[in-house]
């Protein structure tokens, strides 16, 4: 049997809430908190901390799209739009949002264990390029700083800049500190070593 999640359900149409949370416990899920708005989705999510959402895409006040952005803003889970529309704008105001499947409703009890594992599995894939995103952004920011204490190395002590990044490096394996550390430093003492 595959894991069991913990779900949230916005439609604002009853019967849909009522029908989808059948289907779902059928598969052995658990249906945490039902909406029947996407302000009220918001709220839930905050409350409940589901591991996945199904959000109707049309939903008095704000749509499923803008309650995924939030939900996805203040804690991401892999959220399914739900929809009785399949129309070319429909998808594409979806897609514009953090949803990792879409279900045109009513949702066939045969579509739903797939969507919610190719939406989790997306949704994985999505995690794991904005934590390699986040790495790039330190790594290239610890790269400017490096580069930067380098160029004050040149200027304040007339290295080259083979020289100035070897003094870096030797230093800052005596000191056993990475070199980003050792940059910072370099650069907070820039007014010192320019005044010398």
């Amino acid at each position: 049997m595959a894991e069991s999640l913990r779900v949230l359900i916005a439609d604002d149409e009853a019967l849909h809430n009522l029908a989808l949370t059948s289907q779902l416990e059928t598969l052995g899920h658990q249906v945490v908190a039902m909406a029947t708005s996407g302000r009220e989705a918001v709220e839930l999510a905050r409350e409940s901390k589901p591991d996945i959402a199904f959000l109707d895409i049309r939903m008095p006040g704000m749509t499923g799209p803008e309650a995924a952005q939030q939900i996805a803003a203040e804690r991401p889970i892999p959220i399914i739009i739900l929809s009785a529309y399949s129309d070319e704008r429909t998808v594409e105001e979806a897609t514009r949002s953090p949803v990792f499947h879409y279900l045109v409703k009513p949702v066939d009890p045969d579509d739903l264990a797939p969507a919610i594992a190719v939406a989790r599995a997306r949704f994985e894939e999505w995690l794991e390029a904005r934590r390699q995103r986040d790495q790039l952004e330190i790594k290239l920011e610890e790269r400017k700083l490096i580069e930067r204490a380098k160029g004050l190395l040149m200027e304040t002590r007339g290295l080259t800049e083979r020289e100035a990044y070897r003094f870096l490096q030797k230093t800052s394996q005596d000191k056993n500190t990475p070199m980003v550390e050792l940059a910072r430093k370099i650069l907070l003492a820039a007014p010192l070593l320019q005044k010398e």
